[in-house]
């Protein structure tokens, strides 16, 4: 059986990661501000003589709390290209500083993750030749690593400004400066990744905002303020007690489907921690008048 001294390796993922293309980066992870697409994130594949990263959208993941982390898949190709089939693998976790960490037991082409924490993740692996006899002659010099990211669950912090406002007022007030509710801060926890790799804050994503009242506590139908942006200026006249929520989801995936999980929830609170409320009262009709004891 001939040998040989080199084997370009080129890995493919095994969940369908259509779309990519090419985005200049270095070869750790490197997050840009105001992160809108997976290029801002700096994930997908790069070859280990490459500073290009081929950007991969489904290496963005969301993160499950129900199941610890999401599940992946990869794959690798079961030749190097030219002509050269691998009979095994050896697959590596790759942290900061470049260590790499042997996935033990890992030798097929398939390897399977399952509850990944928040932040990077970068994996790496090798291409191996036997001899007939089944003992490893030759692995692969060149590699190509997969960077993936988990989104964190998002803390939002809110704040109330009643620009010296009554919280119980009447229908027919018009306040020269309304209340205000807003989103002052959004983030992000990492602390049960131990990769070392510097995660962007949850500050640095771009994301979507969507506010909402709710009625006497009727949770079931809350009222969509339809205001798209951090902050809403209460306008509504109906006559009732009210509390606020807003949602807010990453721009960077989005999800059409159901899941709970990919909406966080900041419910507005007062100065006291208890959820801040506004009670607006009907505007009374006029009095009636009738006549009671006459003296002529």
């Amino acid at each position: 059986m001939k040998t040989f001294n080199k084997i370009l390796f080129t890995t493919l993922l095994g969940i369908g990661l259509l779309t990519s293309f090419q985005s200049y980066a270095q070869t750790a992870p490197n997050p840009q501000a105001s992160i809108s697409t997976p290029t801002h994130l700096d994930v997908g594949t790069i070859n280990s003589d490459a500073t290009t990263v081929t950007v991969i959208n489904d290496a963005v993941l969301f993160y499950n709390p129900a199941t610890s982390g999401p599940s992946i898949t990869l794959t690798a190709s079961l030749d190097d290209g030219n002509g050269n089939v691998f009979n095994s693998y050896q697959w590596y976790l790759v942290l900061q500083n470049g260590t790499e960490n042997i996935v033990s037991g890992q030798t097929t082409a398939n390897l399977s993750l399952a509850q990944l924490a928040p932040g990077y993740h970068k994996y790496r692996v090798y291409g191996l030749v036997n001899n007939e006899g089944g003992t490893v002659i030759c692995q692969s010099e060149e590699y190509q690593d997969l960077i993936l990211f988990v989104l964190s669950p998002l803390d939002i912090t809110t704040t109330v400004t009643l620009n010296d406002n009554p919280q119980e007022y009447c229908a027919n007030n018009v306040f020269d400066t309304p209340t205000n509710l807003s989103v002052t801060n959004i983030t992000a926890d990492y602390s049960a990744n131990t990769n070392g790799y510097s995660n962007p804050l949850g500050s640095n994503f771009e994301v979507s905002y969507n506010w909402y009242a709710v009625l006497e506590g009727g949770t079931a139908n809350p009222i969509n303020l339809e205001t798209a942006v951090n902050n809403y200026n209460i306008s509504i006249t109906d006559p009732g007690t009210y509390t606020f929520y807003v949602e807010v989801k990453y721009v960077v995936k989005t999800d059409d489907g159901t899941r709970s999980y990919i909406t966080y929830v900041g419910n507005i609170k007062d100065s006291t921690g208890d959820p801040f409320e506004i009670t607006i009262t009907p505007v009374p009709g006029a009095p009636t008048i009738s006549i009671g004891n006459i003296t002529n």
